[in-house]
């Protein structure tokens, strides 16, 4: 298990932190709270920890996608 931080890319706002089972790849959507967010980058990854940076996708977008 590795820790994450999900952050916003303009405020480094930290939206959430927890541990996954490995690092999310660039592209793939994450759920945070009740949003999805795709992930942007990632920063300072090492075996420890990482740093994943996020922007919210659109809920029509999530909908369409999830139909």
């Amino acid at each position: 298990m590795i820790p994450v931080q999900y952050r916003d890319p303009e405020t480094e706002e930290i939206l959430d932190r927890r541990y996954e089972e490995s690092v999310p790849t660039i592209g793939t959507r994450v759920q945070i709270d009740f949003e999805h967010y795709q992930v942007l980058f990632r920063w300072q990854c090492v075996p420890t920890s990482c740093i994943v940076y996020v922007r919210r996708v659109p809920r029509e977008v999530g909908a369409r996608a999830a139909a």
